[in-house]
C-alpha cells in the first residue's frame, strides 16, 4: 500500500522467538480445547438437531388438546427461547408434551421463536381454532409442535463448529510436526 509506513519496532517475530517452548505448550493445552468444543457443537448441536429434524419430518400432524403454559424468555443478549407443556391426543390415550420445536436451546435468528410463542398464546388465549403438535410414531410420549427447518440454523451451528474443530486441530497437529523445532537447543 504506498505511502503506509510501519516502525522499526514493529518487526515480525524471529523464527527463535516464534518456536519457542512456551509457544509449544500453549499450542498444545489449547489445541484439544478447541477440538473437543467444535466436535461438541458438531456432534451435541448440529447432528442432534439434524436428527430430530428427520424425527418429526414426515409425521402426522396432532390436534393439541390444550396449553398449559407457554412463556417466551429473552436472555441479555436477546436469545429468545419458547417454554411450552401441552396436552395432545392419540391412540386413545392423553400425553403431555415440552418441546416448542426441534431446536433445543436459545437463538436469536430472526423472529422464529416470537412467532411461535404468538401461535401457541392464541391458541391458549381461544383466539385460534387449531393448534397441531407432530408426534414421534415409534415413541408417541415425544412430541413438537413445530418440525419445521431452518436452514440459518443448521448453518450456524455447521460452520461454528468447522471452524473450532479446524483450528483445534490445526493447532495440534501444528505444534507436534513442528515439536524439534520448539525444543532445538542453541548453540
Amino acid at each position: 500500500m504506498p505511502g503506509w509506513k510501519t516502525s522499526s519496532s514493529e518487526q515480525p517475530p524471529t523464527e527463535k522467538e516464534l518456536y519457542c517452548p512456551r509457544n509449544f505448550y500453549l499450542g498444545i493445552s489449547i489445541g484439544p480445547i478447541l477440538t473437543l468444543v467444535g466436535l461438541d457443537l458438531f456432534i451435541f448441536h448440529f447432528l442432534s438437531d439434524i436428527q430430530d429434524y428427520y424425527k418429526f419430518k414426515d409425521t402426522v400432524p396432532t390436534p393439541v388438546i390444550k396449553v398449559l403454559k407457554v412463556e417466551l424468555s429473552v436472555g441479555e443478549d436477546n436469545t429468545e427461547e419458547v417454554s411450552v407443556n401441552y396436552e395432545y391426543k392419540t391412540n386413545g390415550k392423553i400425553y403431555t408434551g415440552d418441546r416448542a420445536s426441534i431446536y433445543r436451546g436459545r437463538d436469536n435468528f430472526g423472529s422464529f421463536h416470537r412467532d411461535l410463542y404468538q401461535r401457541i398464546k392464541l391458541f391458549q388465549e381461544n383466539k385460534s381454532d387449531e393448534l397441531v403438535c407432530y408426534v414421534n410414531p415409534q415413541n408417541p410420549a415425544e412430541s413438537v409442535i413445530d418440525n419445521s427447518s431452518r436452514p440459518s440454523r443448521f448453518l450456524a451451528e455447521l460452520v461454528f463448529s468447522l471452524i473450532a474443530l479446524g483450528w483445534g486441530l490445526n493447532m495440534c497437529i501444528g505444534t507436534l510436526l513442528n515439536k524439534k523445532r520448539y525444543f532445538k537447543s542453541d548453540q
